[in-house]
């Protein structure tokens, strides 16, 4: 087989060449879908999968009338870029690169994919290691990798927007909503059955965004009546439905909370609990409830953070501080975010907050140890490291100035 002047031994040759580059394993797949070459930091094949066989089916399942390389997606959150080897208008073998990640995969993600794929949990380190091989690359350099080789192989420039415009064939069941919506929308007519105005919607998260919890509390009370007519979401369980449209709720009361002045990684990590704790609900009521008292939650930050009444610079420190708690901080590094020389970033921030910048810091640690002691298994002298204390004696001591007693007496008091 030849195409363009590159023989089974020159196509082995570019494989390894993208390999040696990027450190993103590639594989060499010849007309009778079989593995002439394969280059790899690791040769495990997901355990998800029986067998590689099964794998690669799924990954050449595409369009024949497709040319350019072909971004592809397995249910296991593995990415890959598949690029046709073409020769006379067929199609005569395929080069694909990958597994990648898009991000590190958390073990809470693993136990899900095992519970959605009915796995054994003997399964669970096997699984573990295997994301831990998959290198983390962004989603541009997996389309430029594709762009190479149809480069290397076609001699002819390609535009990644071409990779990425190729999205689903017309006949996809994921675009039928189209034909549906005419229909949908003369039943729903026909039996008076009209969105809410969307004007009390935005009410409702106006409230929020001003940490107004006393109307937001009225509004919730009559939230029935106020959003009549709302659209079912899934049609083979009312609850799923419900929980549908909560998480919806949920995820647009999060942005509401950041524009009010919330902590975006506070209020992201608040959507995410309250979302997981709907899933786990059982009944409608319970549902309910969880809806409503993610909105008050959310109104309530709100308000706490707009008390402050600091100013902008101040917040994002605070923020800033927040998120990398567990990291070594300066003022230096404060001063870079807020745009502020350090002498006077120190001088405002005592003026705000009431307290030096490293003392807010140290109390801040200290907070969190008290979170930690509470709530995890970490030894004392764990949480100390993990905050950045230099010493056990030196984390005790701090511990007891600010709140009272050792942590030991608090750990065993709570």
């Amino acid at each position: 087989m030849k195409n363009n002047g590159l023989d089974k031994k020159k196509l082995t040759y570019l494989c390894r060449l993208l390999f040696d580059l990027t450190k993103i394993s590639v594989i060499y797949i010849d007309e009778l879908d079989e593995i002439q070459a394969e280059f790899s930091s690791h040769y495990m094949t997901n355990p998800f999968y029986s067998d590689k066989r099964s794998l690669l089916t799924q990954l050449l399942t595409y369009p024949k009338d497709i040319s350019v390389p072909v971004l592809q997606h397995t249910n296991n959150l593995e990415n890959y870029i598949v690029v046709p080897v073409i020769d006379k208008k067929n199609i005569v073998g395929s080069i694909l690169i990958g597994p990648i990640l898009y991000r590190e995969i958390e073990e809470e993600t693993v136990t899900g994919l095992m519970e959605d794929n009915r796995l054994p949990p003997k399964k669970k380190d096997e699984l573990l290691y295997y994301y831990s091989c998959v290198p983390v690359v962004d989603k541009i350099t997996l389309l430029h990798a594709g762009a190479f080789i149809y480069y290397s192989v076609y001699g002819k420039e390609l535009n990644i927007t071409d990779i990425i415009e190729q999205g689903l064939p017309e006949d996809h069941p994921s675009l039928h909503v189209k034909s549906h919506l005419d229909i949908t929308l003369a039943k729903r007519r026909q039996d008076a059955l009209i969105h809410h105005d969307l004007m009390i919607e935005r009410d409702l998260f106006q409230c929020i965004k001003e940490g107004n919890k006393k109307k937001l509390i009225e509004m919730m009370e009559n939230f029935e009546s106020l959003f009549e007519g709302e659209g079912i979401l899934a049609k083979k369980s009312y609850l799923r439905s419900q929980k549908n449209s909560i998480i919806c709720l949920i995820a647009t009361a999060t942005r509401s909370a950041i524009d009010g002045g919330l902590n975006p990684e506070l209020a992201l990590t608040l959507s995410d609990l309250y979302i997981q704790q709907l899933e786990e609900a059982q009944e409608i009521k319970e549902a309910i409830a969880i809806r409503n008292k993610s909105m008050y939650d959310f109104a309530e930050k709100v308000h706490t953070s707009k008390a402050l009444g600091y100013s902008r610079s101040i917040v994002l420190c605070i923020n800033y501080i927040f998120n990398h708690i567990y990291q070594n901080l300066s003022l230096e590094q404060l001063a870079e975010k807020s745009e502020l020389h350090p002498n006077y970033l120190s001088k405002l921030f005592k003026k705000e907050v009431g307290k030096s910048v490293s003392q807010y810091i140290r109390e801040q640690r200290i907070e969190e140890a008290k979170k930690l002691l509470h709530l995890s298994t970490y030894t004392i002298s764990e949480i100390g490291t993990l905050l950045n204390f230099h010493d056990q004696s030196y984390f005790t001591t701090t511990f007891k100035k600010i709140v009272g007693v050792t942590p030991k007496q608090y750990r065993n008091n709570h």
